[in-house]
Formats: structure tokens, C-alpha cells, sequence
């Protein structure tokens, strides 16, 4: 696990009233998140597997809804290759093992549409079920804030289902009641707007970052994907100019649009908002669109002739998804986490009665200490030495610690300190401090991102 995914799991392990405090705090935008993590950590634990799996539960009902979608507006072939190239895009695969509300964002905002298209197919005017759609968009939004940018794509589809004014009175209804429900949430996650500074300070916008790494992961599979976006643009356009066209193909041009409006229009948003009132962007925060670039994959697939060159587009595709869904299950794939390594280690070679310090010179998600957190079997035959307040009882998401020499007799009758490092400079005033107090450096281990010390006293 990485740094997102400890705030994830900390956030929740709070006690219920410490998780409140903190979301006062920082991190609201997530606490719908944590607090549903919370309610499934007290039934199934807190163990990588256990936190991961609401994710990949969530992608699998992504998946049923863009073959639900896909198939209510083509044939089953394109509606069952969607929804196993779904699965294939490499944002999906990231977001699937990982614990944070990607995932479950994803699968709210699939099926919402899957809804709003039933309503506009059936021409439903009854109110109960606008009031549904309006109750999933305000839980949509409060999982993740983000997600309101659904209602721009959801007005595309009014306009390119041809929907009747009654409905759309009643679609504009439902969002803006929607919207008001949203309006406390807003402003909550509005004075919190800080926590994302940092992101003013990064290269976000890169046209690396825009068009390969933010859905797509890889060059070679971004290249594939762009072209099919093309292609099927070009399909559409040159469908909706012919003098007569079959139904079916006025649905499957329909179903482009809806899905090209789903993958790009967020982006858009996002980014002239970002270069008004930014910072606003990061890739992953339009994780909700990445399903519909598996449908427009599906529909290009479907549209080739003849149908070899479709089986080996097919063929090319997954040769090039497949070794990222494989680096995404190797040990350090999330952005080199190598934590859990960490707590096997020193598990593995810790005594009992051993001291640990962690490296506090980088930003608060790589932090060293962190291993501690997510993977605390490893630790128990250690104590936390710089630990003043844990992180549960504070209003904050992180551990407040100090230095070793600014706290009295902490090294007293301790025989080995161990020591987590991950920045050049972080750890030196610790280490300075050990050394003045007579230990000596006895071990180094090398790991993905960082390094482990062992500090003995005399030569025990």
C-alpha cells in the first residue's frame, strides 16, 4: 500500500468521533469514503486484501454497468468487448487493488448514467424515479466532489437521446435539488481547498500527463486509444451525414457521443477550471471517466472490417494491457511503495524491547513511519521512539512526532534502535543523537525506496 491508501486505512480506524473531528479538519472530500472503509475494517479487518477488495468489488459492477449501458444501445458483441476492455484500461486496473474511493466513484457514476439513459429510453415521468437519480447524484458527489462534473455529460445525453422537454424539466429538477442537497458538502470542502495546494507546485498538465498517464498508463497503449478515438469520431460524423441510416446505427453513433462526452468533457471542465481558480487537476481525480474510453475502445473494435483486422486490433490491445495489469501486481507498484517490505524485515530480524525511529524529511504520504501504520505486525517487538500524539487522537490525518534529542531519557536501557530512512537528510539528527549516546551503526538494508538502519549500543 501507498500513502493515499494509509490515509485511507488510518481514517478508517479512528474511533467514530475522531474521524469526525479530523473530517472537520482536513479531508472531508473522502469521509463518506472513510467512513464506509470503516464500517467494512470492523467486520473484515484492515489487512491489504480486506481494504482493497470494496475496490475491485467496485469494478466488477462497472463493468455490469457498461455492459448494461452498452447493450441498451447495441448489439451484446460490443456490450460484452466493452466491458472486458473495461477492465483492461489501465486507470481501472490502478484503481481497482487500491483502497480509496476511485473505484466505487466509478461504479456510481456508470450506473447513474445507465439510469438517466433507462429514463430517457422509457420516457419515465413518474417522479419516484427522478427522485432516485437525484439521490445517486448527491451520493455520488459527497463520495467524491468531482463527480458533479457527470451532470455536464448527463446533459449531452439529453441532447443526443433526443429527449422530449418533459423530461428534460424533470432531469433539470432532480439536479438542481441534487445540487442544493450538495451545497453544505461544497462549502465543507470549499475552506479545505489548501490540502490541495501542493499540486501548484507540479507539472500536472503535462501532454504526457494529459494524454498517456491520466487513463491510459503507457505510450503504446495511449497511442492505440487516440486512434481509436478518431476513428470512431470519424464513423459518427460521417453516420450522422448520411441521407438514411439504419437504427441500429443511429444508436451505436449515440452511444459514441454519450461515451466521448463521458472520457473528455470532465477533462475540459477540470482543466479551465483549474487555469481560472486552480490548482483543481490531477489525473487521478477523473478516475469516474476512465470507463468510457473501454467503451469507445469496444465500439472501434466492433466497427473494423474486415473482421480479422478487428480480432487483431483486439489481439494488439491486449498485448499491450497486459504487462501493466502485471506491473500492477508486483511488490512495489504503487508508486514504489516498498512498506510492506519494510515491516517483513524488521519483523524478521527486530528483538523484543528494540526502539524504531522513522524518517520525518519527507512529505506526510511517503512517509517511512507510515509502514508502521498499514502494516503493523512487523513492528510489535519495537516501540515508536519519536511518537508523541498518534494520529487518532489528534483533528489531523498523521502522527505528531519530535526528535530523539528533544525527549528526555527515551534512549534509557535500550540496547538497538532501528532506523527508516528515505530521504538523504531526514534521519541525521536522530542518527547524531545515537551516535552521541554510543551506538554504533551495525546493519544497512537496501530497499525499493528506503533504507533500514540498525543502531546498536556497545556490542551486544
Amino acid at each position: 500500500m501507498w500513502g493515499d491508501e494509509a490515509a485511507s486505512v488510518m481514517s478508517a480506524q479512528r474511533p467514530w468521533d475522531s474521524l469526525w473531528a479530523m473530517a472537520a479538519n482536513v479531508d472531508a472530500v473522502h469521509v463518506v469514503y472513510y467512513a464506509l472503509l470503516h464500517l467494512w475494517v470492523d467486520l473484515f479487518g484492515a489487512s491489504a486484501f480486506s481494504v482493497r477488495l470494496p475496490s475491485a468489488l467496485a469494478i466488477g459492477a462497472t463493468a455490469a454497468g457498461v455492459y448494461t449501458l452498452c447493450r441498451m444501445l447495441a448489439d451484446s458483441r460490443v456490450a460484452l468487448i466493452a466491458s472486458i476492455a473495461c477492465i483492461l484500461v489501465p486507470r481501472i486496473g490502478f484503481m481497482a487493488a487500491e483502497a480509496r474511493s476511485a473505484a466505487l466513484s466509478a461504479a456510481l457514476v456508470t450506473w447513474l448514467t445507465v439510469l438517466l439513459v433507462h429514463l430517457i429510453r422509457t420516457q419515465e415521468s413518474r417522479a419516484r424515479f427522478w427522485v432516485v437519480y437525484g439521490g445517486l447524484l448527491v451520493v455520488s458527489v459527497n463520495l467524491f466532489l468531482y463527480t458533479a462534473l457527470i451532470a455536464a455529460v448527463h446533459m449531452v445525453c439529453l441532447i443526443v437521446l433526443g429527449t422530449p422537454r418533459s423530461l428534460w424539466k424533470r432531469w433539470l429538477i432532480a439536479s438542481l435539488i441534487a445540487g442544493v442537497a450538495c451545497i453544505p458538502f461544497v462549502i465543507v470542502a470549499k475552506g479545505q481547498h489548501g490540502q490541495i495546494a501542493f499540486l501548484a507546485n507540479r507539472d500536472v498538465t503535462t501532454p504526457d500527463a494529459l494524454l498517456v498517464k491520466q487513463w491510459f498508463g503507457s505510450l503504446p497503449i495511449a497511442v492505440v486509444a487516440w486512434l481509436a478515438i478518431v476513428f470512431v469520431v470519424i464513423w459518427a460524423v460521417r453516420c450522422g451525414r448520411r441521407s438514411s441510416q439504419r437504427p441500429e446505427d443511429v444508436a451505436l453513433r449515440n452511444l459514441i457521443w454519450i461515451s466521448l462526452a463521458w472520457l473528455l468533457l470532465p477533462a475540459l471542465l477540470l482543466l479551465l477550471a483549474n487555469a481560472v481558480a486552480g490548482p483543481l487537476y490531477t489525473g487521478r481525480y477523473l478516475s469516474f471517466s476512465a470507463p468510457a474510453a473501454g467503451i469507445v475502445f469496444a465500439v472501434a473494435i466492433s466497427l473494423l472490417r474486415p473482421r480479422g483486422a478487428a480480432i487483431a486490433a483486439g489481439a494488439l490491445a491486449l498485448v499491450l494491457a497486459v504487462p501493466f495489469a502485471v506491473s500492477q501486481r508486483t511488490e512495489n507498484a504503487k508508486f514504489g511503495s516498498d512498506w510492506a517490505q519494510v515491516s517483513a524485515y524488521v519483523e524478521a530480524h527486530s528483538r523484543p524491547g528494540d526502539g524504531v525511529v522513522f524518517d520525518e524529511g519527507v512529505r506526510p504520504s511517503r512517509k517511512p513511519r507510515l509502514a508502521l501504520r498499514l502494516y503493523p505486525e512487523g513492528f510489535r517487538n519495537t516501540t515508536d521512539l519519536g511518537l508523541i500524539q498518534s494520529y487518532d487522537q489528534t483533528d489531523g490525518l498523521w502522527d505528531k512526532v519530535m526528535l530523539l534529542a528533544d525527549i528526555p531519557d527515551i534512549l534509557d536501557g535500550r540496547e538497538r534502535v532501528w532506523v527508516v530512512a528515505r530521504s538523504q537528510n531526514g534521519t541525521s539528527d536522530d542518527e547524531r543523537t545515537l551516535k552521541t549516546a554510543g551506538y554504533e551503526l551495525t546493519d544497512t538494508h537496501w530497499l525499493a525506496r528506503d533504507v533500514i538502519l540498525l543502531y546498536t549500543k556497545g556490542t551486544s
